[in-house]
Order: C-alpha cells, then sequence, then structure tokens
C-alpha cells in the first residue's frame, strides 16, 4: 500500500480543513487516512484512527452493507457508490451519515483503496430525501469549477505538479468542495478569490464570476459586522493565522444570516504563503435556536428560583448524576464540595423513605413509569429533617429504552409545618364542636325541659318574664346550632387541604 499517498489523491490543507468528513482505507478496511473531523467525532475509540478497521465506526448492523458498496466499487472503480449507514456513538447510540464512496487507484491503473466523503444527516434529514439528493449531485460536476480548478491547481497546491494530477483526481477535489453544503473560497496569496463552490453562490447570494477577484472578505464591509470583529479577522489575515469567527451579515439578497467563518491559511512545501481556504457554514437556525433557548433557559431559571426548585439529570449508561446549583443548597451542601451527587442523596435519605424511593426510581429507570412524583425526607447535615416535593419524567432514545431520568426537587418543609399546624387547629375545633353540641347544649336541654315543666303546669303567673325567658333560650339554642355549623364547616376546608 506504499503506493497510495494521500496527498496525491488531494492537497491535505483541503482535507484537513473541511467541516465533514473524509477517509481513505485500504482494500482490508483499515484507515490510511482520517480528516480532523472524523477523527474528533470517534476519538472515542483511539487517539489516532490510523491503522484501525472502519467497521469500529461504523453500527453493527450496517456492516455489511458498507463491505458491499466497497467490493462495488471495486468491480466498477469508474462509477462513486452512494449508501446512507449508521455511525456508532458510545454505548448503543448511533447518528445517520451519507457516504459518497470511490475507487482509488495507482499510477498503474489498480485499485488499492477506497475514499469516501460523508455527511452527518441526523439534525438536518428526518428521511432518505437528502441521501438521494447527495446522491444525485454526486454525478453531477459543474464544469466551471472544474475549469477553475485545473487554471489554478499550481496556485493551491504547489507540493503535487500539476502535470501530475490527473484529470480525475481533479474531478474529485472539486466534487468534494462541489458536494458541500457550505461555502467554500480559495483566493491566492494577495487575498484575492480565485474559486467559490456552488453554496458560496447559494448562501451570500454571488455567483462565481461575481466573486472572482474580490477580497476574501469583501462582503462582510457591506454587513456592518461589530469593528472588534473585523479588527481580529483582518490582523488574523495580516499576520496569516488560522481563525474561526461567528458574524451576522446581510447577503446579496439582503437577507441576514449568521456565518461561522473558518478560514486558514495555505503554505507550500517551502512555508511560503499561497492563499487563504474559508470555509463559511450558515448557522442562523442554530443561532435563532440558541436564542430561543437562551430566552426559555432565562425564564425557566427565573421560575425555579422564584419558586426555589432544583433540577437534577442522571444519565443511566453509567449512572453520572447532575445537580444544578440549588440541589445542592436544598440538600445542605456548597456546590464545590467534593462529594458526589448520588453519595449526598443516598446519604441523606430518611430511613424510613428509602424503600419508597427505590421503588419508584426503579420504575422510572425500567421505564416501566415515564412520570412520577412523591413527597420524602431527608436529614440535613445539621440534623434537621427536612421534606423534598420530587418530579420526575423518563426520557427515552428512538427505540424507546430509557437513557435519561430529568426531575425537580422542592423544599417543602415549611408547607408540611403548615398543615401539621392546620391540623392540629383541626383537632381543636373538633373538640370545641364537641363541647358545643354536647356539654353546653346539655344544660340548655335542662333550661328547656323547666320551662315547658313550669309552662305546662301554670305555675307561673308573670307571662311577660315567661315569654322572655322561653325567647332567650331558643336564641341560645340557634346560636349554638350556627356556631356547631360553622366548625364543621371549617373542619371540612382543613380536611380538604
Amino acid at each position: 500500500m506504499s503506493l497510495l499517498k494521500v496527498d496525491q489523491l488531494l492537497p491535505e490543507q483541503l482535507l484537513n480543513s473541511l467541516i465533514f468528513s473524509v477517509v481513505v482505507t485500504d482494500l482490508t478496511g483499515r484507515f490510511l487516512y482520517v480528516n480532523p473531523l472524523f477523527q474528533h467525532k470517534f476519538a472515542h475509540i483511539s487517539t489516532t484512527l490510523t491503522n484501525n478497521h472502519f467497521a469500529d465506526t461504523v453500527y453493527a448492523e450496517d456492516v455489511k452493507a458498507c463491505n458491499e458498496a466497497a467490493k462495488e466499487c471495486i468491480r466498477h472503480p469508474e462509477k462513486p457508490v452512494a449508501i446512507t449507514v449508521r455511525k456508532a456513538c458510545e454505548g448503543d447510540e448511533f447518528f445517520w451519515t451519507h457516504w459518497e464512496i470511490s475507487a482509488v487507484k495507482n499510477e498503474l491503473g489498480y485499485v488499492v483503496g477506497i475514499m469516501s466523503v460523508g455527511h452527518d444527516i441526523t439534525t438536518t434529514e428526518t428521511n432518505n430525501s437528502k441521501a438521494v439528493e447527495l446522491s444525485q449531485s454526486r454525478a453531477y460536476l459543474d464544469e466551471q469549477a472544474v475549469e477553475s480548478i485545473q487554471s489554478n491547481v499550481v496556485n493551491i497546491t504547489p507540493t503535487v505538479h500539476q502535470e501530475e494530477l490527473s484529470e480525475e483526481e481533479v474531478t474529485r477535489m472539486a466534487l468534494v468542495a462541489h458536494n458541500t453544503t457550505n461555502a467554500v473560497v480559495i483566493t491566492d496569496k494577495e487575498e484575492n478569490i480565485i474559486w467559490v463552490n456552488e453554496g458560496f453562490n447559494r448562501i451570500i447570494g454571488y455567483k462565481a464570476e461575481e466573486a472572482k477577484g474580490k477580497n476574501i472578505f469583501f462582503y462582510l464591509n457591506q454587513s456592518g459586522v461589530e469593528e472588534k470583529i473585523n479588527k481580529r479577522i483582518r490582523y488574523s489575515i495580516e499576520n496569516k493565522l488560522a481563525f474561526v469567527e461567528e458574524v451576522q451579515v446581510s447577503n446579496k439578497n439582503n437577507k441576514t444570516i449568521w456565518l461561522e467563518i473558518d478560514c486558514k491559511p495555505l503554505f507550500d512545501e517551502s512555508d511560503r504563503h499561497i492563499g487563504f481556504m474559508s470555509i463559511e457554514n450558515d448557522i442562523t437556525k442554530r443561532k435563532n435556536a440558541e436564542k430561543e433557548q437562551q430566552e426559555t433557559l432565562q425564564r425557566l431559571s427565573l421560575a425555579t428560583d422564584s419558586a426555589q426548585i432544583g433540577v437534577w439529570e442522571v444519565d443511566l449508561s453509567d449512572g453520572t448524576t447532575f445537580w444544578d446549583e440549588k440541589m445542592y443548597d436544598l440538600y445542605g451542601f456548597a456546590k464545590d464540595t467534593p462529594f458526589l451527587p448520588y453519595k449526598i442523596f443516598k446519604k441523606a435519605m430518611h430511613p424510613d423513605d428509602k424503600e419508597m424511593m427505590k421503588n419508584i426510581l426503579s420504575r422510572l429507570s425500567e421505564g416501566k413509569k415515564s412520570i412520577d412524583s412523591t413527597v420524602y425526607r431527608i436529614t440535613m447535615p445539621n440534623g434537621k429533617i427536612r421534606y423534598i416535593e420530587a418530579h420526575a419524567i423518563v426520557q427515552k432514545n428512538a427505540e424507546g429504552k430509557p437513557i435519561r431520568l430529568i426531575g425537580t426537587n422542592r423544599n417543602i418543609t415549611d408547607d408540611v409545618a403548615v398543615q401539621e399546624k392546620m391540623k392540629t387547629q383541626n383537632k381543636v375545633l373538633r373538640d370545641i364542636a364537641f363541647i358545643q353540641s354536647h356539654e353546653v347544649r346539655r344544660p340548655l336541654a335542662n333550661i328547656l325541659g323547666v320551662i315547658e315543666v313550669l309552662n305546662s303546669s301554670n305555675s307561673v303567673h308573670n307571662k311577660e318574664i315567661f315569654d322572655h325567658l322561653i325567647e332567650s333560650a331558643n336564641e341560645l339554642d340557634m346560636q349554638i346550632r350556627s356556631i356547631v355549623k360553622k366548625t364543621n364547616n371549617l373542619d371540612g376546608i382543613f380536611s380538604n387541604g
């Protein structure tokens, strides 16, 4: 495989600058080259993927499809193959990617390896339409782009003589830049644009013929970009430094967009500066989402701060637990405590509530319940008992497997104390009601009985006094009944509360 050299396929500055994945494997499937983006995505496998097998990065069920695609490229090297597969993350997770696979031939025309260019389509597409579109675009080549690259290849790839680049290799280079959804700009050493891809026209609004010859960031001057950002960019350009900036600009169509500009200087093998390459990604949706998320977080933060609510999260794959600052405060610890949240929770749990909480968390973790709420007690570091009201929900993956618990805690100790006080008052009221309905009414009943006897015997000669006595007794009876009724009403209110 020594015949296969990556820098003979494409300029390595270009490969290392792209914000989509590029990999080259030998015929056994082992990596000969991976660009920084791909290496970053799979750093959990190895700090350097060279000599690792491609299957290490592919979801197990899709390895067979990748092998079939590679075989097809080897059988028909003149025809690239498009494939959409899942890439493996840590654990059982994966993300969707679309790849354009091409055979790599040596100078004798023999296939000696496979080159693949991949896009992460997980967050941008929910069906296969994107894969179909990319597959179709792979078969299409902008003749103007090829012509432009061919005419400038000496300027941008001085490490490879122009006559050493075959038409197929130049075509492949154009395809890599052409198929990316981002804007790609290449300049000469004077910072003047010599080539842009279709993405530049789509995002910035200027066609290739309009952009050629202009300064690399001519459109920034028309957009009122912050002076401090312009100064940083100018400093990097003048000192031939790589930089990444996020700027808000107006494109040719006066549409306001956010751009992530990833610009790198290009040098030849003698370390002479020969130009710049800028890859510009439209991040408007992301910035809008970040703004919306920030506003939502601010509202949530205001709500949780006002209600004194702590937020927690548990990753079920490894048990990692996250607490916000309020959670630590609820349990009587400082946020910078060396103790882990789970240890604090376990130690603080009241002995009488441990079994209940174990069952609740078990049902949530196993997916038997998707939401739950309860009240439990904890013992604070100072020995005092605190009542906690907890709510939790389960987050699941695409297969319905629980992957995360998210919940809130609130200190309701004062509420419980108020409820206990109400219960005590309720008992007192019941006792009063009993006294009123039994102890007070008994002598009243005796008085009413005596009045009835006197009235029947006609022994009372002062009728006016007698009538007044009857009226007072009846009035007292009505007042007692009214007190009893009101007490019973209060009893009901406190019982329901």
